[in-house]
């Protein structure tokens, strides 16, 4: 007789009782006197009575400060619990720009919250007993110093006019500064500081940032830091750039003809020069903040954006160095006045540095503003040099077949910039006249660089031939930045400082808005990481053998977010043969710098190499070939307005979308042609993890002008007949709404659990009925007359053969990505709205004739960026 092999049996499944007596046994690990009162006890225990380790868990449930303060005025115990929730973070929200100080200031949370922090618990003492001396001290105001529970400080971004007053070139924002200065000082557990109003950032703030790496405990939690630069130009006259929206922009770089591009930048020919350096210059002529990033500890995130000034560059490399080991995310946007100065280009040459390493501050550089590399060339200045070796004879042929990749490329500028024709050039005509001297004639706009076809002679980078004796004598700086994140707007990209100090294997989220010589690093990672077969290795032995052809590639890359404002053949290949099928889980593709014309890339071809390749992973998706929003004085013509009609998607791609297999697709952002309207409503349950819809534009309306709020309508009677469609917002045309169950008191129906998109949303992913639908696995029955349709264009393509392999496997993993949250209604509602207690009227309800089925409502918000990725995506900016 065969016993059992106690090893093979499985573990039986805990209970959720077992659960919670282990969970609460942890807590009470070491508290004896605890765990022998709990038992003693013979009658239930009351909720002051529970062990403050279980009463701490039970509030942290609680979200809403509101509650949270509620709470806090019940009882000292929970006072005590609560108060660290309520200041744990510190966010300023400024209202909607149309509305009057007078409606929405009665109190200034700015002023009134930071004095809070900063004051502190000596004051509150003090005040009792000025006014009751004879009352005995509260226990609740000893060491009550609430600047300590601070985890997150953000002060966001509002109306221009609001902001304005709080310049640090005004006397309310040194202020202003002066108070946060003094409250970051005391947030002892401090982790994120974001400060997005373009006001301009004291170097005291800097400085109390830097204080909390100083503690004597040596623990510094700070690993996030943001921060949006002011307008230096009108430093003077106190204005920030966002409220001088037609200001003149800074005079472009100058670059002689018969300039060069190389893999590190532009090379000047042999009879220019370039301009000296301007010296050292003392403190009270430096007018921009010091110090500022070189002074703070070593960080996880680091976000600097509208950076006009090459002094901050200088400071971020300094912290760089110091985070090398840490940082995982790096966001550099430079600012619009600033795109074309000396310092954001790529330059190469001889004489020419990343950075002074003997100068102590900004101000004591005594190198020219052109810098080796550009803009990346200076922020991994001290932890990469571009000319860190020599040449042996191999390199060098690998420098110059770098340089002709990049001449060769008639389409590639050099710099970045706002105009329309920056990405529209045309090759330069060989029969085009010699270069004349550098003093006689000059190309006032770095754009105009370019080389044809027949490049006859390429020589290797100067720069890289002749390394410095400063690189040559000194440590070799080789070190590159292991980062998961890297986000640049207004960069011109270096080819040797991109594949050099930047490790790609570990990167997994790309963002490129309004970044030169984007096309040639798609190029640079497709071949640089291509992928490999696997199988056995083949070497010298007589028994190797070569990798079977029909093997698995190994892929390289593990990049599963993509936004670019810029689509190129280049980057759609690159997403089709360099990344592994079915890994990429967002992908915004815009098209919104070129001049007129269409597009180059048109939607099928994004359509097969991006959206079927990875159809079973991506969950966020955006498709726009709209123009940039045109200015106040712009003369952009009516026919960009409507380029946006080049990427609306066909039938047969809104079929595919609305058929089922792109089964984890949270988020969409499409244009459509009318005529397919219905059909995608019909659809909509195929998708019924569909979160957030925007629809900017629709051709072709039967009416001329479409109302959003009639098609928002529509989408919410297919939501109310089949409530297992998880929609939350719907953005279609200028406006988004939020889709909300209306409060019903009169019906019971509300609490009976019935299905809806708000109530899944809020109840989480934990309470949410997962892949509830008609046929139980979280997709619906594609109908049979449409899925002839939907497949006849696979037969056709075969490079789908393997993401269909990978499709089979990953269809049904819908049920472990979080869902969208909607938030309170009460903190959203636009003023333009009627209250939330008209939930009766017509316009805003949808009711069945069944009492049992739920009833929606739409209510118009204002778009969620922060908490919709698509909503935010459709700017085009960081």
């Amino acid at each position: 007789m065969e016993t059992a092999n106690p090893a093979n049996t499985p573990a039986p499944t805990p209970s959720a009782k077992e659960k919670t007596s282990r969970i609460v046994s942890e807590y009470l690990k070491g508290k004896d006197e605890q765990w022998k009162a709990l038992y003693e006890r013979k009658g239930a225990l009351t909720l002051l009575e529970l062990p403050v380790d279980i009463l701490r868990l039970i509030v942290k449930e609680i979200t809403h400060t509101n509650d949270l303060t509620a709470l806090a005025l019940t009882n000292s115990a929970l006072y005590n619990l609560a108060v660290p929730l309520i200041y744990s973070r510190f966010d300023i929200v400024w209202p909607d720009g149309h509305i009057t100080s007078s409606e929405s200031k009665s109190v200034d949370a700015l002023t009134y919250g930071l004095s809070t922090l900063c004051l502190g618990s000596p004051f509150a003492r003090t005040t009792r007993r000025v006014f009751h001396p004879n009352a005995p001290p509260l226990a609740k105001f000893i060491g009550n110093e609430y600047a300590k529970y601070t985890k997150k400080f953000s002060l966001g971004n509002g109306p221009n006019d609001w902001v304005a007053e709080y310049m640090i070139t005004k006397e309310s924002g040194k202020m202003l500064g002066t108070l946060v200065a003094i409250a970051v000082a005391k947030m002892k557990n401090l982790e994120t500081f974001v400060w997005d109003m373009p006001t301009g950032v004291l170097s005291d703030i800097f400085m109390a940032l830097a204080s909390l790496g100083e503690q004597t405990d040596n623990d510094c939690k700070l690993n996030r830091v943001w921060i949006r630069w002011h307008d230096n130009s009108d430093s003077l006259v106190g204005l920030s750039s966002a409220t001088t929206p037609g200001a003149v922009v800074g005079a472009p770089a100058v670059v002689p003809l018969g300039s060069q591009l190389t893999p590190i930048g532009i090379l000047l020919p042999p009879n220019a020069t370039h301009p000296p350096a301007r010296g050292p210059i003392p403190y009270s002529e430096h007018h921009c903040e010091y110090p500022t990033f070189s002074v703070l500890p070593p960080l996880r995130s680091l976000t600097v954006l509208d950076v006009d000034e090459l002094a901050y560059l200088d400071e971020m490399a300094v912290l760089i160095e110091r985070s090398q080991n840490t940082l995982q995310e790096l966001r550099v946007g430079i600012s619009a006045k600033a795109a074309h100065k000396d310092f954001v280009q790529t330059w190469d040459g001889v004489g020419l540095k990343q950075i002074d390493h003997r100068a102590r501050w900004p101000g004591e550089n005594n190198i020219c503003d052109r810098r080796l590399g550009g803009v990346l060339g200076v922020l991994v200045g001290k932890i990469y040099d571009i000319r860190k070796r020599g040449f042996t004879r191999g390199k060098e042929k690998l420098a110059t077949d770098s340089v002709v990749e990049v001449l060769s490329s008639p389409t590639t500028p050099v710099s970045t910039g706002t105009q329309a024709e920056l990405d529209h050039t045309t090759p330069t005509n060989s029969g085009a006249p010699s270069p004349q001297p550098a003093e006689a004639e000059h190309i006032e706009d770095v754009d105009a660089l370019q080389q044809g076809d027949d490049v006859t002679e390429i020589r290797a980078p100067e720069s890289l031939t002749k390394p410095s004796k400063a690189s040559s004598s000194g440590r070799r700086l080789e070190g590159k930045l292991k980062l998961q994140t890297l986000e640049l707007e207004r960069v011109p990209l270096s080819m040797q400082v991109c594949r050099h100090a930047i490790d790609w294997s570990v990167l997994s989220s790309l963002t490129l808005l309004e970044c030169a010589q984007h096309e040639n690093l798609w190029k640079m990672l497709r071949k640089q990481f291509q992928p490999t077969p696997l199988g056995p290795g083949f070497g010298i032995s007589s028994s190797s053998k070569p990798p079977a052809s029909s093997s698995a590639p190994q892929y390289h890359l593990a990049l599963k977010y993509i936004h670019t404002d810029i689509t190129t053949s280049a980057l759609i290949t690159f997403i089709k043969e360099t990344l592994a099928p079915n890994t990429l889980e967002v992908l915004f593709l815009q098209d919104r710098r070129r001049g007129s014309g269409p597009p180059p890339v048109t939607v099928d071809a994004i359509f097969k190499g991006a959206m079927k390749r990875h159809r079973a992973s991506l969950q966020k998706l955006l498709i726009d070939s709209s123009a940039k929003p045109p200015g106040q004085n712009s003369t952009t013509p009516i026919s960009d307005n409507i380029r946006w009609r080049v990427w609306s998607l066909n039938t047969e791609i809104l079929l595919y979308i609305t058929s089922g297999r792109m089964c984890n697709l949270r988020e969409l952002a499409i244009s459509l042609d009318y005529k397919d309207w219905h059909t995608f409503l019909q659809r909509l349950p195929n998708i019924p993890q569909l979160r957030s819809i925007n629809i900017p534009h629709i051709a072709d309306y039967v009416a001329g002008t479409f109302e959003p709020r009639e098609l928002a309508h529509q989408i919410a009677d297919i939501i109310t007949l089949r409530p297992e469609i998880r929609m939350c917002y719907v953005g279609i045309g200028a406006k988004c709404f939020e889709i909300l169950e209306a409060r019903d008191t009169g019906s019971s129906s509300m609490t009976s659990g019935a299905s809806s998109p708000v109530a899944a949303a809020e109840d989480g992913p934990a309470s949410q009925p997962n892949g509830s639908s008609a046929n139980g696995n979280g997709t619906m029955p594609v109908d049979q007359g449409n899925q002839g349709e939907d497949t006849s264009d696979e037969d056709d393509d075969e490079d789908e053969e393997a993401a269909d392999a990978d499709d089979s496997e990953d269809t049904d993993d819908d049920d472990h990505t979080p869902t969208t949250a909607t938030s309170d209604p009460d903190e959203t509602q636009s003023d333009n709205e009627a209250p939330a207690d008209e939930d009766d009227s017509d316009d805003d309800g949808f009711i069945e004739p069944d009492r049992g089925c739920v009833k929606l409502r739409l209510r118009e918000i204002l778009f969620y960026d922060d908490k919709v990725a698509i909503f935010r995506a459709r700017h085009g900016k960081l």
